[in-house]
């Protein structure tokens, strides 16, 4: 896996966090990043073959599983081998392992042949690749005909009543607690900037139709902290 020198210095930040990952997810999102997950996954149909890009330690892969009929297989994708350690672990505990497989990959140019799986989800990983447009275009590519391409990812909230906390929370907050359980000074300050970076919703939605998906929507969750945009391929 040959990756960028823009991309190999994120998948090394992430690699360094993986051990508290999941804490840090808990306790930053004051465990609203559970029900974001359940909500993203209830938009998927109730069976098929699904695709978890950029998996990180399997937290969509496993909902899959817990949320929809045992007719369901899923491969989650990731290009941190720490992570992707990590999800091997929960998926083993929970005796998942006959219906999740995890593997390591480039998410910006999936392994996987054309038409390969009835959805593909992304959560809270789309804004860490180089090219939104293009990661978008490998994950519709890999779905069949009428699968849902699924993007779970923060926001800039734009309501006046919570845009200046939300804020102070992200460039302040978020970074000081992350690198105080995680022992990684940089790490959060540069996931807190990739969000402020990030197109908003709308921009988003427009990114997702110019790559060939229709009746693209998006779901504002928890006050617009997050958005879940669903489209389908032609």
């Amino acid at each position: 896996m040959k990756l960028s020198k823009e991309t190999t210095k994120i998948q090394r930040m992430f690699s360094s966090i993986a051990p508290r990952y999941d804490l840090l997810n808990r306790i930053l999102s004051i465990g609203r990043d559970r029900y974001w997950r359940r909500f993203a996954v209830s938009q998927l149909p109730e069976s098929g073959i699904f695709l978890d890009v950029a998996t990180g330690t399997g937290d969509i892969a496993i909902e899959i599983l817990k949320r929809h009929s045992s007719d369901v297989r899923v491969i989650g994708i990731d290009f941190s081998d720490a992570m992707l350690d990590s999800g091997e672990k929960k998926i083993k505990r929970l005796g998942y392992q006959r219906y999740i497989h995890l593997c390591l990959g480039d998410v910006s140019f999936l392994p996987f042949r054309d038409e390969t799986f009835d959805g593909a989800i992304i959560a809270f990983g789309i804004r860490n690749l180089p090219d939104y447009r293009h990661g978008i275009q490998e994950m519709a590519r890999v779905v069949r005909p009428n699968g849902k391409v699924i993007i779970l990812e923060f926001t800039n909230i734009h309501s006046r009543l919570f845009r200046q906390p939300y804020y102070l929370y992200l460039t302040k907050v978020l970074p000081l607690i992350g690198e105080i359980i995680s022992g990684r000074k940089g790490a959060y300050r540069y996931l807190s900037q990739s969000v402020l970076d990030f197109p908003n919703p709308e921009e988003l939605r427009e990114i997702m139709q110019s790559t060939g998906l229709r009746d693209v929507k998006y779901h504002l969750l928890t006050f617009g902290i997050t958005a879940v945009h669903v489209g389908i391929k032609q």
